[in-house]
């Protein structure tokens, strides 16, 4: 029981921790999260090491036996949190191309758009140019593409990814080509 109630205290805790640094900033926001996640997770082991077992209050038939499979628990319980729950919302939220023009229509003035008024309203007026230049920017700041000329082309590291997440998406048939 120790686990749980830590690693939910430390989930919200990152929750908040999150919420201002997307508050604060619009770059690397996936990145910074994960950062903030491992070292909250260090923060949550260094919390479990320093808690008593019962965490003062817990009756007996709650603790765990062995400690150190309710240590681990613990961190699965927020790894979980974080990479199934807190990461799959703010891409959903943040990343999402479907959603984000749900948004717009929801937000607009408007009660019926053109597909004009989407590309240039896309993204509370940023317009589909400007998340195509984010997406590339992403890219080349990762190190996945060079700009060869006019062309873009994949690094190593590029083909790599590409090629792992296709195979991903072929496993969990999200991929819809053969090629």
């Amino acid at each position: 029981m120790k686990s749980i109630l830590l690693a939910t205290g430390m989930t919200l805790v990152l929750g908040l921790l999150i919420t201002a640094l997307f508050k604060s900033t619009s770059t690397h926001r996936a990145r910074n999260a994960t950062i903030l996640y491992f070292l909250s997770a260090l923060a949550l082991a260094m919390l479990w090491n320093k808690t008593p077992p019962d965490l003062g209050f817990l009756p007996s038939g709650l603790m765990a036996e062995p400690l150190w499979l309710d240590a681990g628990a613990a961190q699965f319980f927020f790894a979980a949190a974080f990479f199934g729950g807190i990461l799959q919302l703010y891409n959903l939220a943040e990343r999402g191309l479907s959603l984000r023009i749900l948004i717009d229509l929801h937000e607009a003035d408007e009660p019926v758009l053109n597909v004009d008024w989407i590309l240039r309203g896309y993204s509370a007026g940023r317009g589909i140019d400007w998340m195509y230049r984010k997406r590339l920017a992403g890219m080349l700041y990762s190190g996945f593409v060079v700009c060869d000329q006019e062309l873009l082309v994949l690094t190593a590291k590029g083909r790599r990814i590409a090629a792992a997440f296709k195979r991903l998406r072929r496993l969990a048939k999200l991929e819809t080509s053969p090629r």
